[in-house]
Order: structure tokens, then sequence, then C-alpha cells
């Protein structure tokens, strides 16, 4: 008996160490790609099996279903507790696709109240506590989102259009489709359902008080993580835009230029039939008189991945995200260049609703302005609101600083505050603040800025 459990001991730490190699190559992978979630599941059930094997002496298979589990529950839940306003946006998303708009108010309170009971449900799993009302919960939960992923993957055959883009199951950890999404909840199932009917196979492994009593510790610490990163920054941030990576585009970084290729696209009218087609006017410009083009009508550019160009080839050893074209923009001019290729520090106050924007916090903001200028780094703003709510709004802040143009979404990904300050130089992001947390310009000069 010792040598088998010696054995599967062994067998236990090979698979802890293959379950390592599966997580450092993930973050590899594309997002929303097949590939990706067959790792992140095979990583995550290789290393249930390991740990069963490794902390148990019977009863293997129903210890790793139990404990792989509890991971994908603490996983979802840790994801969205270090990130409640990204939860937040992806209520909004699901009550905007079901004409749900009135409860937008809620969203937070929703997002903080999925990601507690998902962290909790999770690590009682794992480590079985209250082992009957834990698998309830989860297989409840399991069966209530996975006909809403069914319904959105399905509508979206039909309909052609997406209510949803991504579920926000893992937050920006992992992106899925909705399809993707739906085959996950199918095999999370089965694991759930298996623990549901043998969960009177897991005892108590403490008394009720104790177990209630940590019960309640698991929901404070849950809802203080989300606290915490709502005054704050998420203390572990998944998103593209985090500390360390460079930001590029093909339209300014060196390099970059080659690894797209740009096909136009134009649309023409058949002077004899009124016909109307696009054509790719970059290889197939149509020759035939009968076809004549539209000038009311602007030429399209599409840019195409060059399969040749990688960007881990062309950036090695560095985090690189290729933002899109007009991420940043003034007077319909592109803008992104100047705040991306820039050698020297760049200030970037994000605020994408400048009617929500602390106004308290532009004091600081105004100071770190000023010194900034004497010591001549570029300071712009960013905002998705009307030039006449950014003129109110910098005449009652007293507010000197360019704000330039963009889309809403990227920039509530850039930075979770309004406002929220990002340092960049080269097009690398060395630091992000939230307004709560903005240094004063001696901390600048002594910890961040380096001359």
């Amino acid at each position: 008996m010792e040598a088998k459990k010696r054995i599967f001991h062994v067998l236990g730490l090979i698979g802890v160490f293959i379950s390592l190699f599966l997580f450092k190559s993930f973050s590899n992978f594309e997002d929303a790609i097949w590939g990706k979630l067959w790792v992140f599941l095979g990583m995550l059930l290789i290393a249930s099996v390991s740990f069963a094997f490794i902390f148990n002496k019977q009863k293997y298979t129903l210890h790793a279903a139990r404990i792989f589990s509890g991971i994908v529950f603490i996983f979802s839940g840790f994801v969205k507790a270090v990130d409640p306003l990204g939860s937040k946006y992806k209520f909004i998303d699901y009550f905007s696709a079901w004409g749900l708009d009135f409860l937008e108010p809620t969203a937070l309170t929703f997002g903080i109240i999925l990601s507690t009971i998902e962290l909790v449900v999770g690590l009682m799993l794992l480590f079985k506590i209250f082992p009957k009302i834990s698998t309830l919960l989860a297989l409840l939960f399991m069966l209530g989102f996975t006909p809403i992923t069914l319904y959105l993957a399905l509508q979206e055959n039909i309909t052609g259009a997406e209510l949803v883009h991504d579920c926000g199951c893992f937050g920006d950890a992992l992106i899925l489709t909705n399809w993707q999404t739906f085959v996950k909840n199918l095999i999370i199932l089965l694991p759930i359902v298996f623990i549901f009917f043998k969960r009177k196979s897991f005892p108590n492994l403490i008394t009720y008080v104790k177990t209630g009593k940590l019960v309640v510790f698991l929901v404070i610490i849950s809802l203080l993580l989300s606290v915490y990163a709502l005054r704050n920054l998420p203390p572990i941030d998944f998103r593209p835009y985090k500390i360390g990576t460079k930001l590029v585009s093909a339209n300014c970084t060196d390099g970059l230029q080659n690894s797209v290729e740009k096909i136009l696209y134009a649309e023409f009218v058949n002077t004899k039939t009124g016909k109307r087609k696009e054509f790719n006017i970059s290889t197939d410009y149509p020759q035939s008189p009968e076809w004549e083009f539209d000038v009311e009508k602007p030429v399209r550019e599409v840019e195409i991945d060059n399969k040749n160009y990688s960007l881990d080839s062309l950036f090695p050893g560095q985090d690189v995200y290729k933002v899109d074209n007009f991420l940043f923009s003034k007077n319909s001019e592109e803008r992104t260049c100047d705040i991306i290729s820039d050698t020297n520090y760049v200030f970037l106050i994000v605020a994408y609703d400048i009617k929500t924007t602390n106004k308290d916090a532009m004091k600081r903001i105004n100071m770190i302005h000023l010194w900034a200028s004497e010591n001549g780094y570029a300071f712009y703003g960013a905002t998705s609101s009307l030039d006449d709510e950014v003129h109110k709004f910098k005449k009652e802040t007293n507010t000197q600083f360019t704000f330039l143009d963009g889309d809403d979404i990227p920039f509530k990904t850039i930075v979770r505050a309004n406002p929220g300050i990002v340092l960049l130089k080269n097009g690398v992001i060395l630091g992000k603040w939230h307004y709560r947390n903005i240094p004063s310009v001696e901390e600048f000069e002594k910890n961040v800025i380096n001359n």
C-alpha cells in the first residue's frame, strides 16, 4: 500500500510540473482560439488529478473532480474580484443586449456579488467546506448560465450579430467566443454533476459553527479584495495595457510596417445595370468601363496580418500589444503615434466620461501638468466625451492640457479609473495610477522619473 501511495505521489508531482509548463505556455496563445481553451482546461485537469494523487489516499476520480470544479470557480471569481469595474462593464453589456438598460445602476453590485459567490463556492469545494451546500450552489450556477451561453451562441449563428462579444466568465484573463464559452460550460458541468451526486462522500472537516465562521471570513476577504481594486487599481492586471507592455502600431512603429498588408476596398456602380459592388482595388481594380467608381463612398482600408512576421520575433522578450488606428485622435486627425512613438516621457490622463470624472483629482493633475511642461514632457487627456462637455470641464477645473478623442471601451480598458494617469516612454507603459493614488510632483521626481 505504501509503495502504491509513493507511486501516486510521484505521478502527482510530475503532473504538477506539467501543469506549470502549460501555465507558462498559456500566455503565448492568442485570445478566442480553441487551442488556448484546450490548454487552459488541460492544465486545470492535470493539476486537479495531480493534487488528488498527492493529498488523498483513495477515490482519486471523485477528489480530482472536486478540485477541478473548485479551481475553476476560484479562478473565475478571483479574476472578477480583482477587477470589479470590468465585471460592471460586462453586466452593462448583458443588460443592453437583453433590453434591461434600467438595471445599469446595479451592474457594479451584481458584479461584486457574482465574484464573491464564485470565489467562496470555489474555496468551499476545494477545502470540503459544507460540501452538500457548495456542490448544490455550483450545480445551480452552471445550470443557470449554460443555457444562456447556448442561446448567445445560437442567436449569433442565426442572426450573424453578437449580443455579447465575450461572456466575461474569466474576466480579461481568458477571452472566449460564445461557442467556446458554451463548450467550456458543458465540460465544467460534467465534474460538477458527478460531485453533486457523490456529495455525501465528503465529510465536513470541522464543526458546523467553525465552518460557518470560516465561510463568513471568506466572504469578507472576497469583498475586501473587490473594494481594494475599486479604490485603487486591479492588483493583478490581465488586460493588454498592463505595466511593462509596449504599445505598437503599423503606422509608426519601426519594424512593424511590413507586418501587415493593407488592402483597399472601393465601391463601384455598374453603369448598365445599376448594380453596386465592392472591389479590392489593391489587386483587382475593375478594368471594364461599365464599372464606375462611386466618389461619394470613402475607400475602405483593411489590415491583414502578414504571416511571415510576428510581434514576438520583432520584439523578443517584450510584452507587446498592437493598438488600433485612431486609438487617440483630434478633430479626426490620427494622434496615436504622438503617444506611442515619443522617446521621452508621456503623461496620459484617461477620463473616458468627462461628466463623471472626479474633479477634485484635477487639482493635483494640474500641478503635475505644470511640472511636466516645465521639463518638456508631453501631457495629454483622453476622453470619449463631446467637445462641449470637455470645454465645460476644462473651464470648471482650470485645466490647460489638450484632450484627445477616442472610444470609451479601450479607455475603460487602459486604466480602471476616471480619471487615471498612465505614464509611457517609447510606447512602453511605465506606470498607472488611480486618481486616489496620484503621486505628488516630488514623488514623480524621486521615484518615477529617471533623468
